[in-house]
């Protein structure tokens, strides 16, 4: 098989095509237009895909009417070892064909001096979810071992650069690059994807429930993936998985726990009630092992440490934002199950957000009504569109009558393949003639009830697949978010609240939220055109984890502590509002919203934490992440009524006696942490 690093494609025949590599049906690069002549390289350096991967170039001819495409040439196998494999494409549209040809010598990499000359150097873009923040040309490395880790830490630590993680840049908050370097910038970021993406399962025993060790870099598609190939499992779907998960697949592991990512779900018994978490995948860890130095030596150098659940720092890094350095992660599993996902988009805003009241505390059909029969639901609401799209899940260990089994996930092409040329076309059509908002978003809601049936927008049948019923394993609906979909930019909260509270904290914010809209159209302002999104976790109870002193994540926005259960809160509501990036207004219209949360949510009634990979803390000049006063309330809100060793300055503390060197920050960290 050719080992290379690259894969470069021409176009020599008589047709236009279409050039992507794939790793796998769910795991491909963007796809690049060809004419005659033209030519594309992929660097699968910059793909989020361990070394060794089987890597197949990709071609798709426009107009082609053969019904198949000729035999795949000969794969590569990724290697980071600086050479680019040649391809062409051969022949015309009614015999085209794809070869094989040259295989470069390796190029040089960057020249940083005593960099560990072991350890793959690239300059790679950098280039975040929404591409509000792009960074042409990042020093990168691509460490294989812990050991290359640490001579990677030292090194930085030597010649003053800060390091930070590159996973698969699924994020909109300036956690890893700031929009715009510093004019003194020395920064070097870490591919763990490359190395870090083993994965093991460890069986239940020494008190210890059934877990799966995995490195950083894997991602949750191919977690899921393996833990649902696992023997062993008693479920009713074959191997292990956990109760909820984030949408998208494409997420690093390590990602994920930086943040305290979270899917949504609360417990339903009696079939809904894993002896789990039902919060973010942060408090399902057991152990860590990270790259640091020793708080008890500030003086020694960067080595591996492995912290277990239960150690008083553990709780420190189990939501760290970036400020520490992950390369591999135990955490518990259950026996995996089977989920009916069904989607109803014929029920009225008014009846999902209706107001309770002493005689009707649940309506029916109310947001309440769904959380409180299923335990898993989302809303995804488009602007000035009548009939929300109510996504559910229910635990179900047989196909039920009328549900569709599926076999893999990502079950909604309608919504997530969306190309660059019509993302670029909703986006001059928003940005250019703001009035068309209230259109756009009843067509998103038109084209998502059409999908779901199976037609496109213009309502003709076998477009898509069928998908408003279906099921099977609970990946295969967990995961319904590809790279595809449209790029958007995003507030987001986690609202802790009393389960019994949230039909009247949805009713109330929806309130909110669609008197702005109204205030805002009747000036000409149309600051938000996309979706609105609610879902509800549990909160991180260290309870729930089968640890013996477990502590929750400090700083996890789902971090459960003293306060919470003095005011009986035991539920989040995630709250989120999409836009197009640059849409104007959006930034005023999101300061406003956020201050009427925090003065809404406040006391006995709630209170609002950021969810760290989104926007918050917003000022209308600045945008988000500026506001100093929203910025304080976040260290407030994790420090009220907590002691010195579970506070946010003791969660600063101690994250920096893990980085006696300063190493894992950035300046909007270094403002965050203080």
């Amino acid at each position: 098989m050719i080992q290379a690093q690259r894969i470069t494609l021409t176009n020599s025949a008589g047709v236009a095509l279409d050039f992507s590599a794939g790793a796998g049906p769910f795991e491909q690069s963007p796809a690049t237009h060809l004419l005659l002549g033209q030519y594309a390289t992929v660097d699968l350096a910059g793909l989020p895909w361990p070394e060794g991967a089987t890597v197949q170039p990709m071609v798709v001819v426009d107009a082609d009417d053969r019904g198949s495409p000729p035999p795949p040439p000969e794969a590569v196998q990724l290697t980071m070892n600086g050479r680019t494999a040649h391809y062409s494409v051969h022949g015309t549209i009614w015999d085209w064909t794809v070869t094989a040809g040259a295989l470069d010598p390796p190029t040089p990499p960057p020249s940083l001096p005593g960099f560990p000359a072991q350890v793959p150097l690239n300059l790679l873009a950098y280039r975040n979810w929404d591409h509000q923040i792009l960074r042409p040309g990042m020093l990168t490395c691509a460490p294989r071992t812990a050991d290359d880790v640490v001579a990677v830490c030292n090194w930085a630590q030597d010649n003053a650069y800060r390091l930070r993680v590159r996973g698969v840049m699924h994020g909109w908050s300036p956690l890893t690059l700031t929009q715009t370097a510093a004019p003194d910038e020395r920064v070097l970021l870490l591919d763990l994807t490359k190395g870090f993406a083993g994965m093991e399962l460890l069986p239940a025993g020494d008190g210890l429930p059934t877990r799966v060790k995995v490195g950083a870099g894997a991602t949750m598609l191919q977690l899921l993936t393996f833990l649902e190939q696992q023997s062993g499992g008693k479920g009713a779907a074959p191997g292990y998985s956990f109760p909820h998960t984030p949408a998208p697949g494409n997420l690093t592991v390590g990602g994920v726990l930086a943040i305290g990512a979270h899917g949504t779900a609360v417990p339903c018994p009696p079939a809904d009630a894993f002896a789990a978490s039902y919060g973010s995948l942060s408090n399902q860890v057991v152990e860590v092992t990270l790259v640091g130095t020793d708080p008890s030596n500030p003086g020694t150098r960067y080595a591996p440490r492995v912290l277990r659940r239960g150690e008083p720092t553990a709780k420190a890094v189990l939501a760290h934002l970036g400020r520490t350095l992950v390369l591999e992660a135990t955490l518990q599993v259950v026996d995996n199950y089977n989920l009916r996902c069904r989607s109803f988009t014929d029920l009225p805003a008014a009846t999902i957000f209706a107001a309770p009241t002493a005689a009707d505390p649940v309506p029916a059909n109310s947001f309440a009504d769904f959380l409180q029969r299923l335990g898993r639901l989302e809303i995804i609401w488009y602007p000035f569109s009548d009939n929300p799209w109510v996504h559910t899940w229910q635990v179900a260990p047989s196909l039920p009558a009328g549900s569709i089994a599926v076999q893999t996930p990502f079950n909604y092409p309608f919504a997530d393949i969306v190309p660059d040329g019509l993302q670029s076309l909703i986006t001059s059509l928003v940005n250019g003639d703001p009035g068309l908002t209230p259109t756009v978003g009843q067509m998103a809601a038109r084209v998502t009830a059409n999908g779901l049936d199976g037609r496109n927008w213009a309502g003709i049948a076998g477009t898509y697949p069928v998908s408003r019923d279906i099921w099977g394993p609970s990946k295969n609906s967990l995961l319904y978010i590809q790279d595809t979909t449209l790029r958007v930019t995003a507030n987001g909260y986690a609202i802790h609240l009393r389960r019994a509270d949230v039909q009247q904290a949805v009713h109330d914010v929806i309130g909110e939220y669609t008197t702005m809209l109204t205030a805002y159209a009747a000036r000409g302002s149309y600051p938000v055109n996309s979706a609105l999104e609610l879902r509800v976790t549990a909160l991180d109870d260290p309870a729930a984890v089968g640890v013996a002193g477990a502590e929750s994540p400090v700083i996890s926005a789902l971090s459960h502590d003293g306060v919470d259960q003095a005011n009986g809160w035991d539920v989040a509501l995630w709250f989120d509002v999409l836009t197009i990036p640059g849409t104007a207004g959006a930034d005023q219209f999101y300061a406003e919203l956020e201050t009427w949360l925090v003065g809404r949510f406040t006391g006995s009634a709630g209170r609002v934490l950021p969810e760290w990979s989104k926007g918050w803390a917003y000022t209308a000049s600045g945008g988000p992440w500026t506001s100093a006063d929203f910025l304080a309330h976040v260290r407030s809100t994790l420090s009220q009524g907590r002691t010195n060793a579970d506070d946010w300055a003791w969660e600063a503390a101690s994250l920096k006696a893990l980085d006696a060197a300063g190493l894992f920050t950035n300046p909007f960290l270094g403002t965050l942490f203080g």
